[in-house]
């Protein structure tokens, strides 16, 4: 399994507003992976519609990550952000740990901390 289509970063969702403010998100850097992408699967798409998601991607990076998928975004190199909709540490088989992502594209509707 290879991990050459490009780096993705994985952004944690913060709140930027001042202290008693109506609360702001924004997204912090928290880290960077190289990945490789996967088929996303008929199965596993339409599984996704049936729970109104709509899976654009499946990527696996080196190792078992902390990533979450409740206040996480993955942002691809062409800065398309990406809702983190589940979260597999497993095998390739190699017997290497791999973190599979399974993401949903969101648009462009986070700004970045600054």
């Amino acid at each position: 399994m290879t991990f050459d289509d490009g780096d993705v970063k994985i952004y944690q969702i913060t709140n930027i507003a001042a202290p008693g403010a109506k609360p702001k998100e924004a997204l912090g850097e928290y880290d960077t992976h190289c990945f490789g992408f996967e088929t996303v699967g008929v199965d596993r798409y339409y599984k996704a519609l049936q729970a109104d998601q709509r899976i654009s991607d499946v990527i696996h990076i080196p190792d078992w990550q902390d990533i979450r998928p409740d206040r996480q975004i993955a942002v691809m190199e062409d800065d398309s952000q990406h809702r983190i909709r589940q979260v597999q540490k497993t095998y390739d088989e190699d017997g290497l740990k791999i973190t599979r992502i399974s993401l949903e594209r969101i648009g462009d509707i986070y700004a970045f901390v600054s």
